[in-house]
Formats: C-alpha cells, sequence, structure tokens
C-alpha cells in the first residue's frame, strides 16, 4: 500500500501524537509499505526529507497559527493533487486538516482513516470557546465525511460524544511501547548527577510538552501537592522534563512556595536520553485534568516500560492502561492532597513501587508497535477493499 499520513505537527517537534505518527510510519515501513507523512513546519527543519527508500516527510510553510490551530495554504494545495496513495490517514485534533483532508478525499476517491488523539479544549477562554465549538462542529459535521475513526482506547471512545453514524465507523487500535528502548535496565545515575540530586533522594519524575496551551497537563497541581510531599518524605525531589512557554510561570509558582531546593526543571530533553530520566526516577506522575487531548499518552508506557510505578489522573484512556493498585494508583484530577496521598503511599510503603513496577512492565509489554502496525494495516485493507 501506498499511505499518506497527515498531522499537524512531527518531528522534531516534540509531543505525542508526533512521536505516535512517526513510529507508526517507521513500523508500516517494515512491512513493506510506502508511507509519506505530510506535515507543517513548525520547527524551521527541512521542507522535504527521504527517511528511505519507502518513506519521506514533506512539511508545508506555516501561513499563521493560533495556539495549535494551524494554517497552510501549501499543504492544502498538496494534499488536494494528491492521488498517488491508496489511503490517506489523518490525525486529530488538526483544526481545518480533517475538513481539508475529508474534501481531497472525496476529489481523488480515496479512502480517508483518521485516528483521535484527543481534543485539546483548555486554554485562555477564548481559546477554549474557539477550540470547544470547533471540536463539536467538526464532531458533527466533518467526521461524517471519514471512513473510518480510529480511537486509540475503548474508554475515551465512550467518553466522547459522536454522531450515530461515525459511531458505527470506529475502530479501537491501542498504541506501540518501545519496550527494548525504555527498560528497567537503563542506569539514571548520571541523570542524578547532572541536576544535583542525590543518589538516595525520593524522585518523581514528570515528562511532557510544556508549551503554551498545554496547561491540561496539570504540572500546578503537581507543583501544589509538593510541599505536603516533602513534609511527610524528607529529601524528596520531583522533576519536570519539558520545555515551553509554561516554564517560566510554573518555577514562579514553584519560588512562591519556597520549591527552589525541591524542583527540577530540566528544560526539553532529547527524545534518545529520555530512558535516563525514567531511570533516574522511583515514581512516574502524570497529573493531567480534564479537556486535554489525553487519550493514550505515550509517556505512560515509556514509564511503564522503565518498570516505574505511576500516579496519574483518573480519566478516560489513562485508567485503561493504569491499573489502580496494581501497575500505580489512580487519583482524582486536579486533587493536589489526593496526588501527594498517592505519591507518598508508593515512596513509603514497604515494597509498593517495587511490586507495581514490575507489574507495569509485564503489563505494557503487551502493547508493541508491531501489533498497532498490524491492527492499523487491517482497517486500511478493510477500507481500500471497500
Amino acid at each position: 500500500m501506498r499511505i499518506l499520513q497527515i498531522t499537524p505537527f512531527y518531528p522534531p517537534s516534540l509531543g505525542g501524537v508526533q512521536f505516535f505518527v512517526q513510529r507508526l510510519s517507521h513500523s508500516l515501513v517494515r512491512r513493506g509499505h510506502e508511507v509519506d507523512v505530510l506535515t507543517v513546519n513548525t520547527e524551521n527543519a527541512r521542507s522535504y526529507e527521504q527517511c528511505s527508500d519507502r518513506m519521506a516527510v514533506r512539511r508545508c510553510s506555516l501561513d499563521a497559527s493560533y495556539h495549535r490551530g494551524l494554517v497552510s495554504s501549501e499543504l492544502c494545495r498538496w494534499l488536494m493533487g494528491a492521488a498517488s496513495y491508496d489511503l490517506y490517514h489523518v490525525h486529530v485534533p488538526f483544526p481545518m486538516g480533517v475538513e481539508i483532508a475529508v474534501m481531497a478525499s472525496r476529489r481523488n476517491r480515496r479512502p480517508l482513516v483518521a485516528t483521535h488523539h484527543g481534543q485539546g479544549l483548555r486554554g485562555d477562554p477564548l481559546y477554549t470557546l474557539v477550540a470547544g465549538s470547533y471540536s463539536l462542529l467538526s464532531r458533527a459535521i466533518s467526521f461524517r465525511g471519514l471512513d473510518r475513526l480510529v480511537l486509540l482506547t475503548r474508554s475515551y471512545a465512550d467518553s466522547l460524544w459522536l454522531p450515530r453514524a461515525v459511531r458505527r465507523r470506529v475502530d479501537i487500535v491501542p498504541t506501540g511501547a518501545d519496550v527494548a528502548r525504555f527498560s528497567p535496565d537503563q542506569v539514571g545515575t548520571e541523570v542524578r548527577e547532572r541536576h544535583g540530586v542525590s543518589p538516595d533522594a525520593p524522585l518523581m519524575l514528570f515528562v511532557g510538552s510544556l508549551a503554551a496551551g498545554n496547561g491540561y497537563k496539570g504540572v500546578g497541581t503537581l507543583i501544589e501537592a509538593v510541599p505536603d510531599i516533602e513534609r511527610r518524605v524528607p529529601g524528596v525531589r520531583a522533576m519536570i522534563v519539558g520545555g515551553g512557554g509554561l516554564v517560566p510561570g510554573l518555577k514562579a509558582r514553584a519560588r512562591r512556595l519556597g520549591l527552589d531546593g525541591t524542583m527540577v526543571f530540566t528544560g526539553a530533553v532529547a527524545n534518545d536520553r529520555l530512558p535516563e530520566y525514567y531511570a533516574a526516577s522511583d515514581v512516574f506522575v502524570l497529573p493531567s485534568v480534564p479537556g486535554g487531548p489525553e487519550n493514550s499518552p505515550l509517556v505512560l508506557f515509556e514509564a511503564m516500560a522503565s518498570g516505574k510505578p505511576v500516579v496519574a489522573s483518573r480519566l478516560p484512556g489513562v485508567c485503561e492502561i493504569v491499573r489502580h493498585g496494581e501497575t500505580g494508583l489512580l487519583v482524582p484530577p486536579g486533587e493536589p492532597d489526593e496526588l501527594g496521598a498517592a505519591v507518598v503511599r508508593l515512596l513509603t510503603e514497604d515494597g509498593l513501587a517495587f511490586r507495581a513496577g514490575l507489574r507495569a512492565r509485564s503489563a505494557v509489554e503487551r502493547y508493541s508497535w508491531d501489533d498497532c502496525a498490524t491492527k492499523m494495516e487491517g482497517v486500511y485493507r478493510e477500507m481500500i477493499g471497500r
């Protein structure tokens, strides 16, 4: 098959959707398919990149942007003329990108599959209003033009309002996990030395993009929880891995709470260095709040593959990956007291973190990118066969 992946963001841009598209594409290529990626050039990267004889990335110029909404007339023109592919696969959220893909699929008579990674509705009030209205209209109107809608977890699919005609076209294809690169065998000693964290200090870790508009990651909730954790777990440290426009405000918030010696902000970390950061930690924390696209966060799979117990918000999708009391603990979103109590329990209850980490590694081993690609390939073949 010759497949066109359409995504608003792609590496070197950092984020879960970017890495999902990248890893899925490489897995499909290994299975013998030809894959091109069509995206928007948000990082001033090369406009065209030939990754292999079966894969290329075309980055179209960015005309305008508002939060995560991107406008690219070049992408629109190129997609309308892309008639040589067997199938289009668009990745949501992509404001206006879905609509353009629907028009191109009808014009060029090509099947259109979409993967719904989540809906980022949190931000300033104007953005929340615009994003929320667009999301509802897109699901009510644009999604009807899809041949298949793929979601990564059943619980997240059930939480979405979807028109009946669209719901009949839903498939669940779980994401993959890189269990070879992220493993309990990694060593994090150098990471602790680099950031001034003593070898015996209990360390909780957050990993995620902190770009403007990503407030749904809930790092503020984690910061609010740290003073109580610090009182109950002497010497504890919290490491925040991620860069972006939210970082200065989060640092200021930590300073106001007197956490300069406790919080470590590393900034953005290259993807190939992440295994060391997970290895350096004792507990991974994902304090997401409702209204963000945390459908099936890749960082959860990375942490669990690294053998780390997880504290995460009880949200659709997330609650399907983290088994409460077995691979980690789930807490109500936006509740610093509950979050802090869960972290303290994992750090102090004898053997709990170790057992949860072992189960986390075992649980995540059933997810693989080859399985994800195989299931997606089945969706593609069905659509092409029709």
